[in-house]
């Protein structure tokens, strides 16, 4: 079934190795060209193309952190490169 309002929302708790998985699975829709999101008999399939908006944000506050990624772009008219700033993301490896 998909979901004619466009829209896909999914909350729940995840273990890191799941949240691995996760984002395996979006790298590999990212790079094939299209995702596909379900749960509960909702669908939805967005095809990423073009120049795509991409805003990071993580946050401590206390004990709690928070990690936002977010990805924007339009599938009728790709977007134009804006120059934004280099991005880098690394592991850090505990010693």
């Amino acid at each position: 079934m998909s979901d004619t309002s466009g829209r896909f929302k999914h909350r729940s708790m995840q273990d890191p190795e799941s949240i691995a998985r996760y984002l395996t699975a979006l790298k590999d829709g990212f790079e094939e060209g299209a995702l596909v999101f379900s749960t509960n008999g909702k669908r939805l399939v967005v095809k990423p193309q073009g120049l795509i908006d991409l805003e990071v944000e993580a946050k401590r506050k206390g004990e709690g952190i928070k990690l936002s990624l977010k990805f924007r772009w339009n599938e009728e008219e790709p977007a134009h490169d804006e120059g934004g700033q280099p991005l880098l993301i690394e592991t850090f490896k505990r010693e």
